[in-house]
């Protein structure tokens, strides 16, 4: 129960046997930015902090103005193919030495040079765009003049910052309201974590009760937040409120963050800003930029070791036939300058060239349209795959689910039969609409001998309850549009959930005639075949997780008063739980 106590804001001294938790830790304090520590953010008051913390600014780029050839130039002669070329035009300056015109040596190999520069800095120029677009987005600031709108590099720790739906989140925030109904938002994370599932996110109970998000800045309350780490998934602070009587203090959990890099996927949210810069959770799980080479590049160099040695075992031969008569050692060298086409330049030209042009045809290519090429120094690469590993999560495919089979013991639904099933409900809720009120109620589902219809209705009721999804309703691209919800109009109507399996599941049941028409935090509605609205009060729900591989709910149906417990999960555990049968 110790997750439950809250945090407060006390003035630690410094740890000398601690250790940083990872390596970004110690960037940041080479860096100047000191040891990380926690830190206590004051709602709307950027000015009330304790440390200094660094700009809201991303920078992907591998070099900077003054390093930028040096280090192209460097990442070019590292490898021996490229600085052999350099080294047999560099010995055109030695008169022993010389073979021919320096030319012939020089402009090949600066050629080569110049593609590769010109390559680079194309692509350093696209990555600076791509980040000034990022920085230079802009965002909605709560201040006491009202709303303004500042730049994403102009952000600051404790800047109150409102979040469009289809918006990024700009920095590590704390969520504070949501505009959707339901009082709980979803996020898209594939550009975080990789994974295209949404994930439910719950705002600050103290801060969502507020009659307006202008009330955000009337109210004396702050965040105390751990230092920045290199966890996603995890997160300890508190959420204190002073001008109460008494104080309300929150604790607070991964449940209340919106991390940066993520999308808001459903509705409009207004955060306190925690963490910027470098200390973002995004930033700091990711590596310095670094020039990439392909195995076919690594593959040539390493056949250029092996006939340079080739070339260094003919030229020891010419000179021994010679029996090493005068400065046999120059004569070595004279050997290998002749010798030196059998390693061709040229070959260093095609493969640039030919980079060039894989890289331009993968951009214009119609079938994959919109497809960005960041890196042009290794898209041969694309043509070794032989085997693409992939999981259902949707991370390399598109993730669309489809209900196909409803299987109740000795009977099986596929596709082709769905429309018996819709019978089967509509038939049940015309009975239960022609039955006097005193015979309604539980007497139906507690027979021993339940009917079919009975037996399908209640495992498509199950399916209609037992989920995490939230009926979302969109009119002219404005979200929860009054007249829509009250109404439940079809098409306005769109599910969100964190999982498409749990979206496939509702619109099955809507498509047999169960629809799902309503849901916040407390209740849930059900619309009949007939029209009829069911409620459904949620008494309390069991979340999924990896570790239980199941999810359950106590739902209490408003009509009757009945309470049931629902649960579904994955065959390994549910095969353990559920009556025996033959078919399981």
């Amino acid at each position: 129960m110790t997750d439950n106590i809250p945090l407060q804001p006390v003035r630690q001294k410094k740890r000398m046997d601690s250790r940083p938790r990872a390596g970004c830790c110690e960037w940041l304090r080479c860096c100047g930015g000191g040891e990380p520590r926690p830190r206590t953010v004051w709602l709307g008051h950027p000015e009330k902090r304790d440390q200094r913390y660094p700009r809201n600014v991303i920078n992907n780029q591998k070099y900077n103005f003054f390093t930028f050839l040096p280090g192209v130039l460097f990442n070019q002669f590292k490898y021996f193919f490229n600085l052999y070329f350099l080294l047999l035009a560099c010995s055109q300056f030695v008169p022993e030495m010389r073979l021919g015109a320096l030319y012939t040596y020089w402009v090949p190999l600066g050629f080569v040079l110049a593609v590769t520069v010109i390559r680079e800095a194309v692509e350093e120029t696209r990555c600076y765009v791509r980040d000034r677009e990022v920085n230079c987005q802009a965002y909605s600031r709560l201040t006491a003049r009202g709303t303004v709108k500042v730049k994403s590099s102009n952000i600051q720790v404790g800047d109150l910052i409102i979040v469009e739906k289809n918006q990024r989140v700009p920095a590590d925030m704390i969520f504070l309201r949501t505009s959707e109904k339901n009082g709980s938002c979803f996020l898209r994370t594939d550009q975080l974590d990789g994974e295209t599932d949404w994930k439910l996110r719950l705002p600050v109970a103290c801060t969502q009760r507020l009659p307006t998000a202008a009330d955000l800045l009337q109210i004396r309350s702050y965040v105390y937040a751990e230092e920045p780490n290199i966890d996603i998934h995890n997160f300890v602070g508190t959420f204190t409120r002073e001008d109460s009587d008494p104080p309300i203090s929150e604790s607070l959990s991964i449940e209340n963050t919106l991390w940066a890099g993520t999308v808001i996927a459903s509705g409009t949210v207004v955060g306190v800003v925690l963490y910027t810069g470098r200390e973002l959770r995004s930033v700091m799980n990711t590596s310095n930029p670094r020039s990439k080479i392909g195995l076919f590049d690594l593959e040539v160099n390493c056949l250029t070791k092996i006939l340079f040695g080739a070339l260094v075992v003919v030229s020891l031969v010419m000179v021994a036939l010679q029996h090493f008569a005068g400065r046999w050692y120059l004569q070595i060298i004279r050997f290998l300058l002749l010798f030196s086409n059998i390693i061709p330049i040229s070959l260093r030209v095609n493969l640039d060239m030919g980079k060039i042009v894989y890289s331009w045809v993968i951009r214009r290519d119609s079938k994959i349209p919109g497809t960005v090429v960041r890196s042009s120094t290794i898209p041969e690469q694309l043509g070794r795959i032989s085997y693409l590993l992939t999981d259902k999560t949707g991370t390399l495919t598109q993730n669309e689910m489809v209900f196909k089979r409803l299987h109740l013991g000795t009977v099986a639904y596929s596709l082709d039969s769905m429309d018996e099933v819709q019978s089967h409900i509509f038939s049940v809720y015309t009975q239960q609409s022609q039955d006097p009120p005193a015979q309604k109620g539980p007497t139906l589902t507690t027979k021993v001998r339940r009917t079919m219809s009975s037996r399908v209705h209640e495992a498509v009721k199950a399916i209609a309850l037992c989920h995490n999804v939230t009926p979302v309703y969109e009119s002219n691209g404005v979200t929860d549009q009054a007249e829509a919800e009250k109404q439940y109009e079809d098409s306005c109507r769109v599910y969100q959930a964190s999982s498409p399996d749990e979206v496939a599941l509702v619109q099955w049941t809507e498509s047999v005639g169960l629809t799902l028409v309503g849901r916040d935090q407390s209740s849930m509605q059900l619309r009949t075949p007939g029209d009829q609205i069911l409620n459904f009060t949620i008494l309390q729900i069991f979340p999924f997780t990896y570790e239980s591989k199941r999810m359950g709910v106590i739902v209490r149906d408003e009509s009757t008063g009945e309470i049931t417990f629902y649960m579904k999960g994955a065959d390994v555990v549910m095969a353990g739980i559920v009556q025996y049968n033959d078919w399981l």
